[in-house]
């Protein structure tokens, strides 16, 4: 048979298996929401259920971790050791592929976001990473042999898409020095629009959130100007990722 007939033959026999790829698609992604709810509530027995007996876990800051019994050990004694500390974990939103390939396996490749939260504090973003599993179908049902996890590190910082516009008198007034606790001196200057903060090798430019509340655009914080005595604001509030990092008085 001639290449051009064999892929003619190909093309002709690729609408019939449309469904069931549509099938194993939805089937798979299924089962991956099954295992990362699992995940979000340390049920390791839902999750070794999703694992083959030979899986590999492939993670770019702790190497291989090959059969289930050790991944599930891994997880025990990772994510899963303290109930004083809890680890959630979400897909970014339309970033989660799927692929289908022969032989009854299935690619899933994204990225996900890692959420912790320590006893008595507040949810924090932990951090993102690109992932790739691996799906096998063994006896009508789908689970992991290979997952390969990378690419760790910081949520990429995204300042809000708009902000408040203050009159030039409205700036004027949060502009000075301030004195902070850890960083020393701060300078704030009004510009058109916004403010510039520089302390030491910092310096971020400043949108208005709301009258007195700042986002940089340069990465995740945010600065409340609030008062102290007197008609300008006195004291700034910077928080970095949802925490407060440092206080600073007025001095001029």
């Amino acid at each position: 048979m001639s290449f051009m007939r064999a892929f003619l033959c190909a093309a002709l026999m690729l609408p019939a298996a449309l469904p069931a790829l549509a099938d194993d698609e939805s089937a798979v992604r299924q089962t991956d929401a099954r295992y990362w709810q699992a995940f979000n509530t340390c049920d390791l027995a839902a999750m070794q259920d999703l694992f083959t007996e030979d899986v590999e876990f492939y993670h770019d800051k702790t190497g291989l971790t090959a059969s289930k019994a050790a991944v599930i050990a891994s997880l025990a004694q990772g994510p899963c050791h303290s109930p004083a500390l809890r680890v959630r974990r979400e897909e970014v939103q339309d970033s989660v592929r799927f692929h289908p390939l022969a032989g009854g396996f299935a690619l899933l490749s994204g990225t996900h976001r890692f959420h912790a939260t320590e006893a008595g504090k507040p949810e924090r973003l932990d951090g993102q990473a690109e992932f790739t599993t691996l799906w096998q179908s063994i006896d009508g049902h789908w689970r992991m042999r290979r997952v390969i996890s990378y690419a760790h590190g910081p949520v990429p910082y995204t300042p809000p898409a708009t902000h408040l516009t203050l009159p030039a008198g409205a700036l004027a007034a949060f502009a000075g020095n301030y004195r902070g606790k850890s960083v020393g001196d701060i300078s704030v200057v009004a510009i058109e629009d916004g403010l510039t903060l520089t302390a030491g090798s910092l310096m971020v430019t400043l949108r208005a959130e709301s009258p007195r509340r700042f986002f940089a655009l340069e990465r995740d914080l945010r600065f409340d100007f609030t008062d102290k005595a007197g008609a300008n604001p006195a004291v700034l509030t910077v928080s970095e990722n949802g925490n407060v990092v440092e206080t600073a008085e007025r001095v001029d």
